[in-house]
């Protein structure tokens, strides 16, 4: 059998290749009988209906399977609409599957949907149909049938290295971004109310949280590098929740791929309370040029007592300072407009990241994801605005919370004006540097983008992140 797995992100942002999807149709094309493709609809949304039917007609696969993420809910359905035409069976899985099986499974048009972890039993289910998987639900006419036991993998030593070669547009993403995508470990040991990781496991039979070996993942990051650099490849973005968390495993991993040269930067998530200096010497030895850390605030009463990070002022100014001896820089997050936040506070906020001069900082727009964070923003006075909730798509612009101090208008107003401080003086080093050659580049990159049908708010930010010749500063 072949299954075509459709990336549905129809949004405007482009910052990031689907990860479980390439997982998914690598594992297919590399451990079964079966074949496995990717349709990626991101640069062709101004005509992704007609895209989606010409690839689907060309394919001809037996099966189309998409990844569910909550936020992108309304473009799959749009998307499963436009597959119904074929009359090709359609399965979803990924998070949203896991977390609302009833919702997701009862959505016109949809034929399976797996939960937990997909390899084994997509495989298992394209091998046989008709038989019972653990974690299948399956319509087949007027019967449902609901195979319970859906579960996440704890081996993950034994799945292949992703193949991105899978993605056609492999070398546009390499243009505007730079960057490859890999994963060592999958779940979270925290939980974070704002945050939907904590639903899934709770939703799924096994461990959560669970790593790669760390020798075979440097081989892996390296790997990527050999296949990729001569593409345009930059720098590999590795999506552990919490690269950092366990010291051991941090220092083989840096150990091994110093080994073999660490030919390519890379960048992880990391938090301020589980860095040290053993830790931080380990990563600048073998290429780490970025840390991804989430401040969330610069009020300690928001940071601590609402996102409950138990981050002190000073723990995060010595990590900073550290890391800035050893040539690493960071990619500092915060979020704008959620429980309790005040004008006051959200100037702390803007006067933190000032302060801190990240070499980049991000914004967020809190979004109420989960129960807990909805049941936060009531408890502080707070409440949703349902029509601005129906329209959101992402966690970078568009404010949906009307606090006690603040309207959502208002946090869209301040998350600007903490862009414009932040970033002014970066700009204006950047300008000063490159002269002529700043605005040459971003009027290419710009034009570019606006021709492949990018959104230009998303092309702007991520022009001054991942391309031209500074991307490093």
């Amino acid at each position: 059998m072949r299954i075509e797995f459709i990336n549905a992100v129809l949004g405007g942002d482009f910052s990031a290749m689907d990860i479980s999807i390439t997982a998914l149709a690598t594992f297919i094309n590399e451990r079964s009988d079966h074949s496995a493709g990717i349709i990626d609809l991101v640069f062709h949304r101004r005509n992704w209906k007609d895209y989606l039917d010409h690839a689907l007609v060309q394919k001809k696969p037996d099966w189309v399977g998409i990844s569910t993420n909550s936020l992108y809910m309304q473009y799959c359905r749009d998307v499963i609409k436009e597959v119904q035409k074929h009359n090709i069976p359609i399965i979803l899985g990924g998070h949203h599957a896991s977390t609302h099986p009833e919702e997701t499974f009862n959505i016109p048009g949809v034929n399976a949907i797996c939960i937990g972890d997909g390899e084994y039993a997509l495989k298992n289910f394209l091998d046989s149909p008709h038989d019972p998987v653990p974690g299948i639900w399956v319509k087949d006419g007027h019967n449902h049938y609901r195979c319970q036991g859906g579960s996440f993998i704890e081996n993950l030593d034994g799945l292949p290295f992703l193949d991105w070669s899978l993605w056609e547009d492999l070398d546009r993403y390499f243009y505007y971004l730079g960057m490859v995508y890999t994963i060592f470990s999958r779940g979270c040991v925290y939980r974070c109310e704002f945050c939907d990781a904590w639903g899934i496991a709770q939703a799924v039979r096994g461990p959560y949280y669970r790593q790669k070996d760390p020798v075979l993942s440097a081989r892996e990051l390296f790997t990527y590098s050999h296949r990729y650099r001569r593409r345009g490849l930059r720098l590999a973005q590795v999506f552990d929740p919490v690269f950092t968390l366990d010291e051991q495993w941090v220092v083989r991993f840096c150990e091994e791929y110093t080994k073999l040269g660490a030919p390519l930067p890379f960048s992880v998530f990391s938090r301020i309370d589980n860095l040290n200096e053993t830790k931080i010497k380990a990563l600048a030895r073998a290429n780490c040029k970025l840390l991804r850390v989430g401040i969330e605030s610069g009020d300690e009463h928001i940071r601590n007592d609402i996102y409950k990070k138990r981050i002190s002022d000073e723990q995060i100014r010595e990590v900073f300072s550290l890391c800035k001896e050893r040539g690493i820089g960071f990619t500092a997050f915060y979020i704008l407009g959620g429980p309790g936040e005040t004008r006051q506070t959200i100037k702390k906020t803007i006067d933190m990241a000032v302060e801190l001069d990240a070499n980049r900082t991000a914004f967020f727009i809190y979004k109420p994801f989960t129960k807990e964070a909805a049941a936060l923003v009531e408890k502080h006075g707070g409440s949703i605005d349902p029509e601005r909730w129906s329209r959101a798509d992402n966690i970078t612009f568009g404010a949906v919370i009307r606090s006690k101090d603040l309207s959502p208008r208002q946090v869209e107003y301040l998350q600007a004006k903490a862009y414009f401080l932040t970033f002014g003086r970066r700009l204006l080093r950047l300008i000063g540097k490159y002269k002529l050659g700043y605005f040459t580049w971003l009027v290419l990159y710009m034009l570019r983008g606006l021709r492949d049908g990018l959104d230009w708010r998303y092309l702007l930010t991520y022009y001054h992140i991942y391309q031209g010749p500074y991307v490093k500063e």
